[in-house]
């Protein structure tokens, strides 16, 4: 317990140290030694919070050199949602219910600030699913490619990192949905559902952008509710 307690003063001096400094991503941080040194804190406690910090993305170690600011990213986020999830602390629904408001705002989002390469990569995404309709694990990875299209053109860096959180915890009930509930032409309704919302994009029609994928999730809940039903 006393540990838990030394671990979270290193963590909330090196907080305050980014914030204080006004640091930016890349800056360097103390190091173990300093960090040792100036909390009074044993090398091996410091050196466990420095290794969590880093597993969180908040800063990033490489032998031989001193800290340095994390870049923003996701990873410790999905970690926490698979777990959520396996642990049925969360169900897939409720993460679906998230999903839903969340991707609903990235593309309109998306449809005001899309640009050409945007709506071409959604594109390509798109004609890789229609590719795939006999193969579902690249059919699944081409949707949740298509999703993580659109919440990076939203232009809104914590809609990526949540959305892509929720993606990597949902990407076997996606599956498994797929299987059990589509036919084959089920399925090529999937991808005109995708190309209408491209399409809304390209336009720059945020409405029927958002009301699409509002659409389409709701069909993704009717499936999930149809699988656990079985």
């Amino acid at each position: 317990m006393q540990n838990d307690s030394l671990t979270m003063r290193v963590t909330d001096y090196i907080f305050s140290y980014i914030r204080d400094n006004e640091l930016s991503t890349g800056d360097s941080l103390p190091s173990e030694l300093r960090t040792s040194t100036e909390l009074s804190i044993s090398r091996g406690i410091v050196r466990e919070a420095f290794r969590s910090l880093a597993v969180a993305g908040i800063i990033e170690k490489e032998n031989g050199r001193s800290p340095r600011v994390g870049v923003l990213n996701g990873s410790f986020l999905t970690h926490l949602m698979v777990h959520a999830i396996s642990t049925k602390q969360v169900s897939v629904s409720q993460v679906l219910e998230l999903r839903t408001s969340v991707e609903m705002l990235a593309v309109e989002l998306a449809a005001r600030k899309r640009t050409r390469s945007d709506v071409q990569r959604l594109r390509a995404s798109v004609a890789g699913m229609r590719e795939s309709l006999e193969d579902l694990p690249r059919f699944v990875q081409h949707d949740l490619d298509f999703h993580d299209l659109i919440n990076r053109a939203s232009g809104n860096p914590l809609i990526e990192i949540v959305c892509t959180a929720m993606h990597g915890s949902m990407q076997e009930s996606m599956r498994v949905g797929l299987l059990k509930r589509r036919s084959g032409a089920d399925i090529a309704k999937v991808v005109e559902s995708h190309e209408l919302i491209v399409d809304a994009i390209e336009q720059q029609n945020v409405g029927t952008a958002g009301l699409l994928m509002r659409k389409h999730f709701a069909e993704a809940r009717e499936a999930l509710a149809k699988v656990q039903g079985d």
